[in-house]
């Protein structure tokens, strides 16, 4: 992108690795999309910069500079996104599956308890309405850039970017931290599903302890590599087993159903819990600005984007209605713990492979960002530097101890969609529209539309958060309480 006179374009660690990658992940593919964070300079535009602050700009770019991977430089790396589609030349059917796969993973395994809990109508409606609400930050974060692009700043390749353009260096790293956290809960919802889908299938022989730290050995040396190459076939896995499982699971909810008056269409008493849950599954925000850039008509990127979330709304209503009314007040979370029969074993399994294998691939983003700020200054070549392997394997063991400290996986997915899911991709949006275009430029109603939904965001981040806190802090179960409770 254009640089003040003399300045290189900086891209970050996360660009560089992420943009590695040529087989999508089964889960959450924003995680590796969304982490496409370019360090962007401060570039002059034709009105007033939004911040300007030299000092932590040169300290961003030094950052981004001290960090090449493999020996590549970063300009090799610019003309393809995270998927190693060229930019300017995805077609619509290429961005279309990329999106959908971002979106459709461990949170729909979730849905059907939500369903349970708030009835299958006001479920429906909550989903409807976070998707909505989803859809349209989105698309402020493409109004964004168009904007900063029309002022002279070009290259604008991802959230991170777009947080540097408007409030300065501090409100990329906000949304850098904000990115971390929620990969690194990502990853420990996958531990936690996977302690308790094993727990399922021995019957409860097996000890969450044992299992979950079973799991630190081969996953501290999977999160070792720094070329997403290598992870290719185990995201090939990821992605089989993740399909087989989810299809599975929906067709034992035809096989076992049953009719039950008992099932209920609204019930108030759930609505934090299924608004959370809802947040959670459609996370994806900065996966937006790096698809755009891929897709070759960008001009149709919108309409695109709208009929792929209303695709993905159908989805997951029919996912969460189909489970909540074939197993009724039996439905646990997550919903694979109600599967019968000979083949639960094996679809259990098969989506305790997925989210394995899927795992250090969330993880990978969470590891190169904190390893260049803590190690930065001392960096050594990465592939040689032990207090690097040190710290990955530190970081597998945190999110396994949080995973074993938090059973639950239903209430930890509420805490991370209440919290930092909330912020990402609610808040920040419209504050960012907000902070850009100003109000001399907004209509009433596009201005009244963003200040209500920061204010519902800001109020159900707060209440929402401490509500699943509570929860968390007053489930003291360990294994094989309450199946309604995992």
């Amino acid at each position: 992108m254009p640089a003040h006179e003399g300045e290189s374009e900086g891209v970050s660690a996360l660009e560089i690795e992420t943009q590695r990658t040529t087989t999508p992940s089964a889960e959450k593919r924003s995680s590796l999309v969304k982490m496409l964070i370019p360090t962007s300079p401060h570039v002059e535009h034709r009105h007033a910069p939004l911040y300007q602050d030299d000092d932590l700009d040169d300290e961003a770019r030094e950052i981004s500079d001290n960090f090449e991977i493999d020996g590549e430089s970063d300009d090799e790396e610019e003309d393809v996104d995270a998927h190693g589609v060229a930019q300017g030349t995805a077609t619509p059917a290429q961005v279309a599956v990329n999106i959908f796969i971002s979106f459709v993973g461990a949170g729909l395994l979730g849905l059907p308890y939500a369903f349970s809990r708030s009835g299958w109508l006001l479920g429906t409606v909550s989903l409807a309405l976070v998707s909505a609400g989803n859809l349209y930050c989105m698309l402020l974060l493409v109004k964004i850039r168009k904007r900063l692009e029309a002022d002279g700043i070009t290259g604008i390749k991802g959230y991170g970017c777009v947080g540097r353009e408007v409030i300065g260096p501090k409100g990329e790293l906000l949304v850098n931290i904000c990115l971390v956290v929620s990969q690194a809960g990502f990853a420990t919802a996958y531990l936690i599903f996977i302690a308790a889908n094993i727990q399922s299938v021995t019957s409860g022989q097996a000890g969450r302890a044992m299992i979950i730290y079973l799991c630190v050995p081969i996953l501290s040396l999977l999160v070792q590599f720094r070329d997403m190459k290598k992870l290719s076939p185990f995201s090939l896995i990821a992605d089989v087993a993740n399909i087989t499982g989810l299809s599975a699971v929906l067709f034992q909810d035809f096989e076992f159903y049953t009719h039950d008056d008992n099932i209920r269409a609204v019930d108030f008493s759930g609505l934090v819990y299924i608004t959370s849950i809802c947040i959670y599954s459609l996370e994806g925000v900065g996966l937006v600005l790096p698809l755009e850039s891929s897709c070759k008509d960008r001009g149709g990127f919108p309409k695109l984007l709208t009929k792929v979330i209303f695709g993905i709304f159908i989805l997951m209503a029919f996912f969460g209605t189909c489970g909540y009314v074939s197993f009724g007040n039996d439905t646990v979370s997550p919903i694979s713990l109600n599967l019968k029969g000979e083949s639960a074993a094996f679809v259990q399994m098969a989506l305790c492979l997925a989210l394995y294998f899927t795992y250090p691939m969330m993880m990978f983003p969470v590891s190169d960002v904190l390893e260049d700020l803590l190690f930065r200054d001392t960096m050594k070549p990465a592939t040689t530097y032990w207090p690097s392997r040190s710290f990955r394997c530190f970081l597998v063991l945190t999110t396994a101890t949080i995973a074993y400290t938090l059973p639950n996986f239903g209430k930890f997915l509420e805490l991370v969609g209440a919290s930092i899911c909330t912020l990402l991709g609610f808040i920040l949006p419209c504050f960012f529209h907000l902070k850009v275009f100003g109000r001399s430029e907004l209509s009433i109603w596009q201005w009244m539309l963003d200040v209500v939904i920061i204010g519902i965001g800001i109020f159900f981040g707060v209440v929402g958060t401490f509500e699943a806190v509570m929860k968390l802090m007053e489930d003291d179960a360990v294994v094989g309480d309450d199946a309604s409770e995992l």
